[in-house]
Order: structure tokens, then C-alpha cells, then sequence
């Protein structure tokens, strides 16, 4: 689970938590997929989030993330914040060269009609859902910094059932307010040594041993756990190969060996638990991995991610599958 952000942390930095679970997040947020339509504009808070668009009606807060989404039109809006002095940093990555790295090209540039200092980006993606018109918006405030993805099927813009002015209308119309609109998407009813550190893209939370997101010695790896829900609820035709996956490409690692996926059931959610040694690519330190992932009984998943230095593995290995067997959905 969501670009820009995630070029900047190729550094030490990435250490810190927040970064990595941001990291993780920004991949699933601007590769989620969408067409939307539009109709009368009514201004919208997402959920878990300070950030007001202006939205036909055919658009509902998203149940997994913060942001929007019309399920009859799989159409998606999603929007990380983060504090206002990181602005500078996400902006690094913001050009054709970085965003050719994943996959997404013809980087088109222009600007909103917004009094503040943005980055307003299109670009094009092809995946296995087909190719994507790709719509960026990165602004600042006093406090914070915000980036909201919104993406279109190119057939849709090629037809001119959706046209790149009214997806540039939503995004010039962001705005942010005081407070945002809390509302939590599940619980964790065991934490075991851990404590909750933060929630990022809304509805995703980090839990670190000493309850902050970022290391009291900077560059330190530190063990941590993270639950972070899909950005759609994309149908799963093969489960276990997609958690191997997922666990594989967990960014900030490499040389993961992950071992074979297992059926899991937490509640009345299907999953699938798997187990991973792999190395930390800054330090070199190896690292422990677990994932579990549960499906949606409507489509997409969870995944609950268990990161365990070699000094904390021993005792962590133990209590990432009671945390994660303590997982339950929120009404």
C-alpha cells in the first residue's frame, strides 16, 4: 500500500519508520487504479485526513484508505499527508527520470489554478488492470504537506468520456481543514511489546517498541509492526503467490528468501502467513520478515508486516503471529 515521496527516501533516512512505511504505502497509492466521471461538484472530507475536494456525488469516502473511490467505476483518489517540511524532498522525485523507474511515463507538467506552490503532473501507466492516465497534485500548507494520486483508464480520456480538465478541476480544488475525520478501520486487541507509533494514509498504523516513528539514533534499524489495507478491492485470483510477492518486493530489503505461504484464518478472514530472512540494504543487517495477509470478504486485503532485528527475533518471532491473530474489523 501509495511516488515522489519514495524517491527522497533512497537514503539513510529510510530508516526511520514513518519513511519506510510510507514507502510501502506510496507504491500501493499511486499504482491503484480508477475511472471516474463527473457530475455536479459537492466539497468532501476524506476519511482519517484534513483534506476537502470537490467531488461529483458519485464519489464515497474510502472505506480502506484515505481518500475517495466509485466502486461502480473503480474509480480512486488517493491522498497521504505528511509534515510541511517534508515538501522539498518529495518534490525531488517528481521528474520523467525517477517516475520512469516504476513504470510510469509520458510525464506531462503543467499548473493548477492555486495560490500556493505545487507540482501538478500527468503521466501514463500500463499494468495488468490495462494502461492509465496518471493525475498528481503535491502542495504545501503551513503544517503540512499533501500528495493526492487520481487515475483514469486511457480509454476513458481517449474517448472523451473523461476529460484531463475535470480531473485537474478535483485536484486544484483540495483544500485542508483543522481537524480530520477520524474513523478507524480495524483493531489490534494484543500489541504484545509493541506500541502504536502512527497512522499513515488514514487508515494504516505503525507500531514500534518504543511508540515513535522515527529512531532516537538516527540510522538505527529497529523492529517494528504494520498494518497497511489495499488501495482497492481488486479480486485475488491466486492469494499465496501474491503474499510471496508482496513480501519479496518489501521495499528497503533485499536478498528476501521467503519461505513457503501457509493458509491462515483470523476471525472469518481467509489469509495466508508467510516468513522471510532477509537483509537490511543500508546496513547490511539481517532482519526477520513476517506477513499475513487477509482477504476481503468483498474483494481486496490486509497486510499485517512484522519486522524483527536479529537481536529482537528470537522473542519477536512469537509474538508477530499473536498480533497479527488479534487483528478484527471495525463496524
Amino acid at each position: 500500500m501509495q511516488l515522489p515521496y519514495f524517491f527522497s527516501l533512497f537514503s539513510k533516512r529510510r530508516h526511520a519508520l514513518r519513511a519506510r512505511a510510507l514507502l510501502l504505502l506510496i507504491f500501493a497509492a499511486l499504482f491503484a487504479a480508477g475511472a471516474p466521471q463527473m457530475a455536479a461538484a459537492t466539497p468532501q472530507q476524506a476519511p482519517n485526513s484534513r483534506v476537502v475536494l470537490d467531488l461529483p456525488p458519485d464519489y464515497t469516502p474510502s472505506p480502506l484508505f484515505s481518500g475517495f473511490q466509485n466502486e461502480t467505476l473503480g474509480a480512486s483518489l488517493v491522498i497521504l499527508e505528511a509534515p510541511a517540511d517534508e515538501y522539498d524532498k518529495m518534490a525531488q522525485g517528481f521528474t520523467p527520470q525517477e517516475l520512469a523507474k516504476r513504470g510510469i511515463t509520458d510525464v506531462r507538467q503543467a499548473t493548477l489554478p492555486r495560490s500556493d506552490p505545487h507540482i501538478y503532473m500527468r503521466a501514463r501507466q500500463t499494468s495488468e488492470a490495462g494502461t492509465y492516465e496518471k493525475f498528481f497534485v503535491l502542495f504545501h500548507t503551513a503544517d503540512q504537506t499533501v500528495l493526492i494520486s487520481a487515475n483514469v483508464p486511457a480509454k476513458a480520456i481517449e474517448d472523451g468520456s473523461v476529460k484531463p480538465e475535470q480531473m485537474a478541476a478535483i485536484l486544484a480544488s483540495a483544500k485542508t481543514t483543522e481537524k480530520p475525520a477520524v474513523r478507524d478501520l480495524f483493531s489490534l486487541s494484543y500489541l504484545g511489546p509493541f506500541k502504536e507509533a502512527g497512522t499513515l494514509v488514514g487508515t494504516s498504523k505503525v507500531y514500534t517498541l518504543d511508540g515513535s516513528l522515527v529512531p532516537e539514533r538516527g540510522g538505527a534499524t529497529r523492529s517494528a509492526f504494520m498494518v497497511a489495507p489495499s488501495l482497492d478491492k481488486r479480486p485475488l485470483a491466486d492469494p499465496a503467490k501474491l503474499a510471496v510477492a508482496l513480501l519479496a518486493s518489501l521495499p528497503g530489503y533485499k536478498d528476501i528468501k521467503p519461505g513457503a505461504p501457509e493458509p491462515l484464518k483470523i476471525g472469518d478472514l481467509d489469509g495466508v502467513e508467510v516468513w522471510a530472512h532477509a537483509v537490511d540494504e543500508d546496513d547490511n543487517t539481517p532482519v526477520r520478515l513476517y506477513q499475513a495477509m487477509l482477504l476481503g470478504k468483498d474483494g481486496g486485503y490486509y497486510r499485517l508486516i512484522g519486522i524483527a532485528t536479529e537481536a529482537d527475533a528470537p522473542k519477536l518471532e512469537a509474538e508477530f503471529p499473536k498480533i497479527a491473530q488479534s487483528f478484527a474489523l471495525l463496524p
